[in-house]
């Protein structure tokens, strides 16, 4: 940055810079003089960006990746150390229903109910491919922790879905992902052989639980089943995904869950307001930066997020990183490999 101000921006020259405020979704500009614009650069790190970060839910590609930048380019230019890396859904897809004139203007149709009951059915077919991940985590094995997104809603057999979640372990993947909002799933009787066959394999594998409430056409988890999951498998690490997507939620599960240690919280898509209730209720020492980047939301709108947050520079070090550095250290060897 020190270099691109030097030529880019003459001599007492005033920077104008157009920030997104999180808290209001609004945006802002800031005026700097040109020597508090180079001042901003801290050890190669700026200021807006001066925590380690690590990123405990990023995806392979989105609609926010800029399609001049790979993956891993895009992390570079966010400063994310490390990331826990997911495949994408591709058959989460509803472009087709909303560009169709007749589904999109009466979604109380026959025509809008059929085409969302053939979505369902189709994200719930088999095991996702996660070569994408591989593919992108051999290119710096170090910065990358891989997870299988699983799919809890087909039969769990040894020679089947078990049978190919063994394979992807055995090639350094280290934890699990539920989704059971497009793989339906019952928490925790639903899973109980996925979690056992995780715990004899490693015990230190987590568990990604995505948070999405009861609704017609996808399938909640509740957080009493959050609650009895932690209960039932107590060395089970859990991390709760968009654990503050709702102030609501956010204390709901943070009441719920706070005296399960194993639980922890990740904050991508979640409103800052609720992070805090959270923080308020568990302690920020289980709260996990996180972006779900570049599917829901460009990276910075998430750092910023964090960056927002009323609290003293060290928490906020902690949720970026120190906390799943400490979660994840167990795994960083292995990933690796």
């Amino acid at each position: 940055m020190d270099k691109q101000l030097k030529s880019d921006v003459p001599e007492n020259r005033l920077v104008m810079i157009n920030r997104l405020d999180p808290l209001t979704c609004g945006h802002f500009l800031t005026i700097q003089s040109r020597e508090d614009a180079i001042a901003d650069t801290i050890g190669g790190r700026t200021k807006m960006n001066e925590f380690k970060l690590f990123d405990t839910h990023l995806h392979t590609y989105g609609s926010f990746l800029p399609p001049d930048l790979s993956l891993t380019a895009y992390l570079d230019q966010h400063q994310v150390d490390h990331a826990v890396i997911l495949t994408t859904h591709r058959a989460a897809n509803i472009k087709g229903i909303m560009t169709n004139d007749k589904v999109a203007q009466h979604p109380g149709s026959a025509d809008f109910l059929e085409v969302l009951g053939r979505l369902r059915q189709t994200m719930a077919q088999g095991q996702l491919d996660h070569s994408d991940v591989i593919g992108i985590a051999e290119t710096d094995p170090a910065r990358f922790l891989k997870f299988f997104w699983f799919n809890a809603a087909v039969t769990m057999e040894e020679d089947t879905s078990l049978g190919i979640l063994r394979d992807h372990f055995n090639k350094g993947f280290v934890g699990v992902k539920l989704h059971t909002g497009i793989q339906p799933a019952s928490i925790p009787d639903g899973i109980i052989r996925l979690v056992e066959f995780m715990q004899s394999y490693d015990a230190s594998f987590p568990l990604y639980i995505h948070s999405i409430p009861n609704l017609q056409f996808f399938t909640g988890i509740a957080c009493d089943d959050i609650d009895k999951l932690a209960s039932t498998f107590p060395e089970l690490r859990i991390i709760v995904g968009h654990a503050a997507y709702a102030m609501e939620y956010a204390i709901e599960l943070g009441l719920t869950v706070k005296r399960r240690e194993n639980v922890f919280f990740e904050t991508s898509c979640s409103i800052p307001y609720g992070v805090l209730l959270l923080m308020g209720i568990v302690g920020h020492e289980r709260i996990l930066f996180g972006s779900d980047a570049p599917i829901t939301n460009p990276l910075q709108i998430e750092i910023d997020k964090i960056l927002s947050l009323p609290v003293p520079d060290r928490v906020k070090a902690a949720i970026f990183y120190d906390n799943a550095e400490r979660l994840f250290q167990p795994l960083m060897t292995r990933a690796a490999l």
